[in-house]
């Protein structure tokens, strides 16, 4: 038990150190950041490749994404030949803080897990969601640290921070 508290508790404070002002540009969330990046290495991306990208629920993507819009980082066109799909791309502002930023937490887990084979994968996602089951008629999962509708949830009737 401790050594999987241990852990979690390592992850935890990763995710909560990308969070602090030191780990991340003022103004942005470490979702943001993530986001931002996604699109510094893959380039355009439509709004489900970039949920695939950041292993994230479409519509979780879509609330950082209207975000980053706002503040003029991101821009969304429709895609050519899909007036349905949207299509989300850097700004020139948006590539210089992407250029700035670190790699991202989230994407360094990524590469951790990607370097476990897809049993181990499997068998971690099984165990955590028996400790961490998903609720019958919840949201999605939110990125981490999103915020905005759907940016949390609860554990035994409290609030946790995503």
């Amino acid at each position: 038990m401790r050594r999987v508290f241990d852990a979690l508790r390592w992850i935890v404070r990763e995710l909560r150190l990308a969070q602090t002002p030191d780990g991340r540009m003022p103004g942005l969330s470490a979702a943001q950041l993530f986001v931002l990046r996604a699109l510094k290495d893959h380039g355009e991306l439509s709004v489900g490749d970039l949920a695939e990208q950041t292993a994230t629920d479409p519509s979780s993507v879509s609330v950082v994404v209207r975000k980053l819009q706002d503040k003029r980082l991101v821009r969304k066109k429709p895609a050519a030949g899909d007036q349905r799909r949207q299509m989300v791309s850097l700004t020139a502002a948006g590539a210089r803080i992407a250029d700035r930023s670190p790699v991202p937490v989230q994407q360094v887990l990524m590469a951790r897990m990607a370097g476990l084979a897809p049993e181990e994968l499997r068998i971690l996602a099984e165990l955590l969601e028996r400790v961490a089951p998903p609720r019958a008629g919840a949201l999605p999962a939110p990125m981490f640290f999103q915020e905005g509708p759907g940016d949390g949830g609860t554990l035994a009737g409290r609030r946790i921070q995503t």
